[in-house]
């Protein structure tokens, strides 16, 4: 196993960690945060190509031996840290208060420390990291805070009885001997991914809470995280059937969401069950237990990271210029004073649907194709929760951006400049990804590789010559 001569990840948590306890000094913490997001940034950035360099071999940190890159999680480190970035430069300046960016920069911290945990102790003692602001209020006492603070607690805590039964448990060598201990593994996944019924407190808080800190940790996936850990170690057939149950699952979550998005008219509703329905492609993806089902929840994982971030940063943004954004109730036309910002909207929500010439579209055909494989029921279940959602897009857009502006919405401006330069790159992965799709899943292919040898799946080299 290969050392690092430099501790890379360490000064990455540490940039964040330092950063966001300057934010809480500061009267204006923007470029403290931006700095220190782009310094982590920078580092992990670096410790991926160190991991390529050594041929995929993990790469430990010296200062913090409970901390690694690997195949696994080094490139899903770098786009967090840029979705972090993006985050932060994005807020809204009457967003950008002191506890809301230091809350975003603990929850990276936190989410940045799951990725990299070596070990299960290092991972729960992330999770709970990750629920400190929310503890704290720094994120306000909105609405739904209570419900979701729960779920995340109950998340972390049977994942820390695991680790109080297994300590010293690396992440590559998780004992699943006890049936157990498999079956807690599955709980923390459930919770904290919050699938039906308990996706309710992550739409409610979406609805009255921080937008950014929220789509963050929302986009951290840490549930389907620790699923990737889990398959990546070896697998028994009973195992396995959970697995399958697990896939069900998260797709009547996806089916569900995008029924119950059918009665929604706020803006924020209707994009919280839009995006949830669509991350629950990542795990059903993941926990099919088959080498196109793998790669694609984790292509998918991108998708939904980049598309969610930029639809909610852009509604965000048109909350802040447009009150009257939040009721939904009216056409407001929009793209007529906004029109660089109705197009990130679009372009992000069609990759999200997964429409031909997108990223998306590449992604929700490996995880079809994956389902098909255990489920022939899913090949109704994921075209009506996707068409489903491709509607309730289309509706949200319309409300948006169509229709003739009134006077209050004549004179918003559009896209600062601030903002056209932290949105486009992910618009920009998106629709080349979609052009270009095989050097994108290459980043992915190790990993499902990876995961594939430990579930005793041949090596699937078709995944990059056939899609």
């Amino acid at each position: 196993m290969q050392t690092l001569s430099f501790p890379l990840l360490s000064l990455a948590l540490a940039s964040l960690l330092c950063s966001a306890i300057l934010c809480l000094r500061l009267r204006h913490p923007r470029r403290v945060a931006m700095l220190g997001s782009g310094v982590a940034a920078s580092c992990l950035i670096a410790a991926l190509l160190q991991v390529q360099a050594n041929g995929g071999q993990p790469w430990l940190d010296p200062l913090a031996p409970w901390l690694e890159a690997d195949v696994l999680d080094a490139a899903p480190m770098v786009f967090f840290s840029l979705l972090t970035l993006i985050s932060v430069a994005m807020m809204p300046r009457i967003d950008a208060q002191p506890r809301l960016l230091a809350s975003l920069l603990l929850v990276a911290f936190g989410s940045q420390m799951s990725y990299a945990a070596a070990h299960l102790g290092a991972l729960a003692l992330s999770w709970w990291i990750c629920l400190l602001p929310l503890a704290l209020g720094w994120m306000g006492r909105f609405k739904g805070w209570r419900g979701l603070l729960l779920l995340q607690a109950a998340a972390a805590a049977t994942l820390s009885v695991v680790v109080l039964a297994l300590p010293e448990v690396g992440m590559s060598s998780i004992p699943l001997a006890a049936r157990w201990v498999f079956d807690l593994l599955l709980l923390a996944v459930v919770l904290r991914k919050g699938l039906f019924p308990l996706h309710g407190w992550l739409v409610q808080a979406f609805e009255h809470g921080p937008v950014a800190v929220l789509a963050l940790g929302f986009n951290a996936h840490l549930g389907a995280l620790l699923m990737t850990r889990v398959e990546a170690t070896a697998l028994t057939g009973t195992e396995k059937i959970a697995l399958d149950w697990l896939s069900v699952a998260a797709m009547l979550t996806a089916l569900i969401s995008s029924l119950r998005a059918c009665a929604e008219g706020k803006p924020r509703r209707l994009l919280g069950q839009l995006c949830i329905s669509q991350a629950s492609f990542i795990l059903a993806g993941i926990s099919t237990a088959n080498a196109q089902g793998i790669a694609g929840g984790l292509l998918h994982w991108w998708v939904v990271g980049a598309a969610s971030t930029v639809l909610w940063s852009v509604l965000r943004s048109l909350e802040v210029r447009c009150p009257e954004v939040a009721s939904g109730r009216d056409f407001l036309g929009l793209a007529t004073p906004a029109p660089r910002l109705a197009v990130f909207f679009l372009l992000a929500g069609l990759a999200l649907i997964g429409l031909p010439g997108t990223l998306g579209y590449c992604a929700e055909d490996l995880v079809f194709h994956g389902a098909l494989e255990n489920h022939a029921w899913m090949g109704v279940a994921l075209p009506v929760a996707t068409a489903l959602n491709a509607i309730h897009l289309m509706r949200l857009f319309c409300r948006l951006f169509l229709g003739r502006p009134v006077a209050q919405t004549a004179a918003i401006a559009d896209a600062l400049p601030r903002e056209r330069w932290a949105l486009l790159p992910l618009v920009l992965l998106l629709l080349i990804g979609g052009w270009l799709p095989r050097g994108v899943i290459a980043m992915r292919h190790e990993a499902a590789v990876e995961m594939q040898r430990a579930l005793g799946l041949a090596e699937s080299a078709a995944i990059l010559e056939t899609r």
